[in-house]
């Protein structure tokens, strides 16, 4: 996904099995409890760490913290991450509020060396491992990749045996994986068995980029490919771009800050951007067709208060039948 900025070390084998156990207990047990027909995924970029207030975050499940990059040798590098001063709280969070986790891989100019990794069958297990090691060491859940994107049928095809891989990898440890694509993109049949979900960016298209018809027709297609209602995460933007300048771009914070807006409004100053009421019609839209969740890109792209669009979520959840 494009950025809209305004701008094992070796652990000892009882450590990793503590931490595998802890992880899978905490799973289950969210999966026992939980008393909402819908999961919340929030994407938090790392530049946003620091100055973002995590009391923000009430009713998110899944806190997808963006981004790692993929290496050359497979491994994963999180020098931005671990550089924010927040990233110790952001953990201590977690913890407390038993939220799931995960770590994004890739983006829009974070996806080098996918392909070679891909294409590798040493590089895919190097990354397997080190995936593992990351989300034991660093308390993760699960990864979530963002590889934008493969270009041929043999990144394809590798794509596929790197989330196969991941998927035997991540097992034993009770972690999830997902994958996330643009709404025009196209994964083989077994890259869909391997991931827990998929999370559809429905935004990003020509002209009104993100209209509830798009939405559908996405979810459609989707399906059509053979994925799962009970896989399938709805993006949702929290942001608006211009009708006819994609690369310019306004948070949905900026927009109600800068024009008052009724709440079915879509549109203003030659800018699209799902307001309030084409929030709610799409997080409805989710729960009518029982699909595993919605997606936010991204949290930091919010309005405060009673304008909140996440608010928007978790009220129309919340009145929604169980």
């Amino acid at each position: 996904m494009k950025l809209l900025k305004s701008k094992f070390v070796r652990c000892g084998l009882s450590l990793v099995v503590a931490f595998a156990m802890t992880t899978t207990a905490i799973s289950q047990e969210r999966a026992s409890k939980s008393i909402i027909p819908l999961r919340v995924v929030g994407y938090l970029p790392d530049y946003r760490l620091a100055e973002f207030d995590v009391s923000k975050l009430r009713g998110v499940t899944d806190l997808n913290v963006f981004s790692a990059y993929p290496t050359a040798e497979g491994g994963l590098e999180l020098k931005e991450l671990k550089a924010s001063p927040a990233w110790t709280k952001l953990k201590a969070w977690k913890k407390r509020e038993r939220v799931r986790l995960v770590l994004c891989v890739g983006g829009w100019d974070r996806s080098k060396h996918f392909a070679e990794i891909a294409l590798s069958d040493s590089k895919r297990l190097e990354f397997a491992k080190t995936a593992v090691r990351t989300c034991l060491e660093e308390r993760f859940d699960g990864l979530d990749l963002d590889w934008e994107h493969p270009q041929n049928e043999s990144e394809q095809d590798g794509y596929a045996k790197l989330l196969t891989a991941l998927r035997t990898a991540f097992q034993p440890h009770g972690l999830v994986l997902s994958v996330t694509i643009a709404g025009w993109q196209t994964l083989s049949r077994d890259a869909f068995a391997a991931v827990d979900s998929v999370n559809l960016m429905a935004y990003d298209n020509d002209g009104q980029h993100s209209t509830f018809e798009a939405a559908q027709r996405d979810l459609k297609r989707l399906r059509d490919l053979g994925v799962p209602a009970d896989k399938l995460v709805l993006g949702l933007p929290f942001y608006g771009r211009h009708l006819t300048n994609k690369e310019q771009a306004l948070t949905y914070g900026q927009i109600v800050a800068q024009h008052k807006l009724p709440p079915n409004s879509d549109e203003v100053a030659g800018v699209y951007f799902n307001g309030p009421r084409t929030i709610q019609r799409k997080v409805k839209l989710a729960l009518d067709q029982k699909l595993n969740g919605i997606m936010i890109w991204e949290l930091g792209q919010d309005a405060s208060g009673d304008k909140s669009l996440l608010k928007v979520v978790t009220d129309t959840i919340g009145s929604s039948p169980r």
